[in-house]
């Protein structure tokens, strides 16, 4: 899968990222966040991921820190919640 995008860090850096992930929570409504990799392999069969607020503004796209713990922890949650879903429509 390549399926990559470049946004800008909340530190102004401007980087390619491989989205696994883009997803909207309950609660949050009208925010976006996104599932990030930037290939960093933890072992054969794992990369390490990141999550970030996705915001667009105009053809550009800013990655914006979850500073917020209560929202962190939904979001935490949505992530598990389809990872769940997703592995039980493979084992169906």
């Amino acid at each position: 899968m390549d399926n990559k995008i470049k946004v800008t860090t909340p530190d102004n850096q401007t980087i390619e990222v491989e989205v696994l992930d883009i997803f909207n929570v309950v609660g949050y409504e009208g925010k976006e966040y996104i599932l990030y990799s930037l290939g960093e392999e933890i072992d054969e069969n794992n990369e390490r991921a990141y999550v970030s607020i996705l915001e667009q503004h105009g053809n550009d796209f800013v990655l914006a820190e979850i500073k917020d713990e209560q929202e962190w922890i939904t979001v935490q949650k949505a992530i598990e919640e389809g990872i769940r879903m997703e592995e039980g429509e493979k084992n169906a």
